[in-house]
């Protein structure tokens, strides 16, 4: 691997972002540079990796079922739509939402191949050996019920769900009041770009694609909102919605990249206007450019195809998002009939946790109300499966519980779980994987980026790089659920080179770190051989509900590209770093007893923030207390003189709704309570 200096790739990056903003005659997507910038943010790159692990799962499973090749199709995905014109006058709002309703429209043709012009691809198919046209299962709709509260206050019941006047996100293209629709964000975005996208978007975040005022919908358009030649038929929202749906480009910018797509010819370049069919070579000998691919830059009069491949894959992620649209805020529906839906339809299990539970939502549409009964099949031998409840007839949840997992042989299992009605079935494949331990993960030697210190409870372990995995889950420290603890780690970035730390405990001992809250930031180093990580130390609140025992906690540190991105994952090999495996031994909560924190009180609970501690302490200590939120981060910390009837009232200063952890140390010991703010 080539490495660059830290200060040179951020300019690298700067002079790349400006470039893909300078003007072009042709059509100009801004996906990648909105992925950058996105992407140095911390939270947003563990939600992107943690969707991508979902979507690898879900694709396999797509590929497997060769399910891409209908149009249309019974009980299609129905996704909620949410149009919003931040600048528009509700003067003009007949107009808008015929608008948004035109570009709806659009993309249900365009997204399951029923668009006009795919009667072009016979023709020019002659040029593409084994690439054939794909489609997906599903059909927008603009919401019309249930919509946000204290957004637009125009919005009515029955009416569509388009936002006129209002900030959507304060400008950010983010928005929690919108969590669980598909948001499209229309507005000023520069005269030359015409839309950007996240490749791989969050519905449960409220992301948006956001769209030039004049580069959205087809025909006449609104004040303020005309669709402009060439990009006058609403296709550059369906490029943009293939981006927020894991397509990329079918350029890459070199033929020693690809799109990962086998049906598309890897080409290098973008191709703009309206070429010929079969004109433009692509990188293969023989290949020709799909320059009709809607993922390429032509006109929106050459665009009309997406290929089974790309179906595949927009089908896998739209899997993933499937959970996080919110129900009943549409009426479009397609008959009486149901529907099931898992909040985890991947699980990972040691053979000796014994047994595992999925999730499951059973939805309902158009007044159904028959009994639909739920079975398993594909369990591994020797399991057995117990539903609750075992059936339905009205809109709930459900879960199945698969036990006996100790004798069963190491692997993947493709579980599928079916409803049956007397009219209808349907089902929804899982995958449990039987795993022995925890994932391998090992960097190379090549240089000597690593891991250098780890500092946890007890923990002090200082090393060199020996190796690129490091097993030193001899090194043990115990300690308590609900107690805090802080976590230091140095490495050696080996020069002037950004290098990124990540720690993970699995603190429900299934053997795997991807689940909920077992992964750390530690932050970024640059130009250290033995200097702690940005966000060393990192306040870690065991939590309540972490399994009592031995478990593992893992420690990477990668050197990583700053134009890339890439921060490191828990199952990685072949880094440029160092991984290091560590034991803790989870205890049981600490009682305020054992610390002689008599009388100890916090009240009110929940508050709005403001709160009152109490207690009695003859330690003559001063009395520290410390506020984290549920990521570890401190947001207050003070000292305060001990006195034997310690009352002291706190002040959050307008912090977030949520669940905070407050940490009382009176010198001889410390006690940690949670407290909800309203």
């Amino acid at each position: 691997m080539k490495k660059i200096t830290f200060l040179k790739s951020i300019i690298i990056a700067i002079a790349l972002m400006f470039s893909s903003f300078s003007y072009s005659q042709e059509r100009t997507c801004g996906m990648e540079a909105y992925m950058e910038e996105q992407m140095k943010n911390p939270e947003f790159a563990r939600q992107y990796n943690e969707m991508q692990a979902q979507f690898k799962i879900e694709v396999e499973k797509v590929l497997k079922n060769d399910n891409v090749q209908n149009r249309g199709g019974a009980n299609p995905l129905v996704i909620p739509v949410a149009v919003h014109f931040p600048a528009g006058s509700e003067a003009n709002r007949a107009c808008l939402e015929a608008l948004a309703q035109n570009q709806v429209d659009i993309l249900n043709a365009d997204f399951t191949g029923n668009n006009a012009d795919i009667a072009l691809w016979p023709a020019a198919s002659v040029f593409y050996p084994g690439t054939n046209t794909g489609s997906n299962n599903i059909f927008f709709c603009l919401a019309t019920q249930n919509h946000p509260a204290g957004t637009d206050p125009q919005l009515v019941a029955g009416g569509p769900a388009v936002t006129i006047g209002y900030n959507f996100g304060n400008g950010d293209d983010v928005d929690a009041n919108w969590s669980g629709y598909m948001n499209f964000v229309v507005k000023n975005i520069g005269g030359v770009l015409l839309g950007y996208s996240p490749l791989g978007g969050s519905i449960a975040a409220g992301e948006a694609v956001v769209m030039n005022t004049f580069a959205f919908g087809s025909g006449a358009g609104c004040p303020g909102y005309v669709p402009g030649a060439p990009y006058n038929l609403g296709r550059t929202v369906t490029h943009e919605l293939g981006h927020f749906y894991n397509l990329n480009h079918t350029f890459t910018g070199s033929c020693a990249t690809d799109d990962g797509i086998a049906d598309t010819p890897n080409i290098a370049n973008d191709n703009g206007g309206c070429p010929a069919n079969g004109s433009i070579n692509a990188c293969v000998a023989g290949q020709k450019a799909l320059t009709m691919n809607y993922m390429d830059y032509v006109n929106d009069a050459c665009m009309y195809m997406f290929t089974q491949g790309q179906a595949a894959v927009s089908t896998a992620y739209l899997n993933v998002l499937q959970a996080q649209f919110k129900p009943n805020v549409t009426e479009c529906s397609f008959g009486p009939g149901f529907s099931i839906t898992s909040t985890n339809t991947s699980i990972d299990a040691c053979p000796s946790i014994g047994s595992v539970e999925f999730n499951f939502s059973y939805n309902v549409f158009e007044g159904f109300n028959e009994t639909t009964v739920f079975t398993a099949t594909g369990l591994p031998a020797g399991t057995s499966a117990v539903f609750n409840p075992t059936s339905l007839n009205t809109a709930g949840s459900f879960t199945m519980v698969v036990s006996n997992l100790q004798s069963v042989p190491l692997g993947d299992y493709d579980i599928t779980v079916t409803g049956t009605s007397p009219s209808l079935t349907n089902s929804i494949d899982l995958e449990l994987s039987i795993v022995n331990g925890l994932c391998p993960s090992e960097g190379t030697m090549q240089f000597q980026t690593s891991v250098r210190r780890v500092i946890f409870n007890t923990i002090d372990n200082a090393t060199g790089k020996t190796a690129g995995y490091n097993n030193y889950t001899a090194t043990s420290t115990d300690v308590n659920r609900e107690s805090s603890y802080d976590l230091t780690v140095n490495v050696n970035t080996d020069g002037n080179y950004q290098v990124l730390t990540k720690v993970w405990v699995d603190w429900n001992q299934n053997c795997s770190f991807n689940d909920p809250g077992e992964e750390y930031d530690l932050g970024m180093a640059a130009n250290v051989a033995n200097g702690p990580t940005a966000n060393s130390p990192l306040s870690i609140i065991i939590p309540n509900e972490a399994e009592l025992g031995n478990t593992r906690m893992r420690v990477t540190a990668k050197y990583t590209d700053p134009n890339a991105g890439q921060y490191p994952t828990a199952c990685e090999t072949g880094l440029d770093g160092e991984v290091e495996d560590y034991s803790l031994n989870i205890l049981a909560s600490l009682s305020t007893d054992e610390f002689e924190l008599a009388g100890f009180n916090i009240f009110p609970n929940p508050n709005n923030g403001e709160f009152t501690i109490k207690l009695n302490s003859n330690s003559g200590d001063d009395i520290k207390v410390n506020v984290y939120d549920i990521r570890g981060r401190v947001i207050f910390s003070n000292v305060y003189s001990n006195t034997p009837d310690f009352t002291q009232t706190i002040n959050l200063n307008n912090v977030q709704s949520g669940m905070y952890l407050v940490n009382v140390n009176d010198g001889n010991g410390q006690v940690t309570k949670k407290i909800i703010v309203d």
